[in-house]
């Protein structure tokens, strides 16, 4: 089974990914978050630093145990699965960067992208 891109959407809550099936019978996903933690700087002011963070990955290999309650990897997607994994890895990097994030992001993902516009990119990790 082959995944293409589908959308990379940036939205109020975060940033999620989609990626299709080429039959379309099966959807991937992975969703991120940007958590805030302060720190000090060397001049000893209190900064907050905002760093992305990946909170799920999901697709055919996600499934549910027996009893409903627990996630479980179903056998027989390993492919699919690293795939997917490694490509939101590479967001990840990408929205985390300090320097070039844009244009990495640009040579990785080729489908739509909703809401990355240069002044959204670039207040990211503000």
């Amino acid at each position: 089974m082959r995944f293409k891109q589908q959308v990379l959407l940036k939205h109020a809550h975060g940033i999620t990914a989609q990626w299709m099936s080429d039959d379309y019978s099966w959807l991937a996903v992975a969703t991120f978050e940007q958590n805030e933690t302060k720190g000090t700087a060397v001049d000893g002011t209190e900064v907050v630093v905002k760093k992305w963070a990946m909170v799920n990955c999901s697709g055919p290999w996600t499934g549910i145990s027996p009893d409903g309650k627990d996630l479980v990897i179903v056998p027989g997607f390993e492919k699919e699965q690293e795939k997917i994994a490694s490509e939101a890895s590479l967001i990840l990097t990408c929205v985390n960067a300090t320097i070039n994030g844009e244009k990495a992001l640009n040579s990785i993902w080729s489908a739509n992208k909703i809401g990355f516009d240069s002044s959204v990119f670039s207040a990211i990790n503000q």
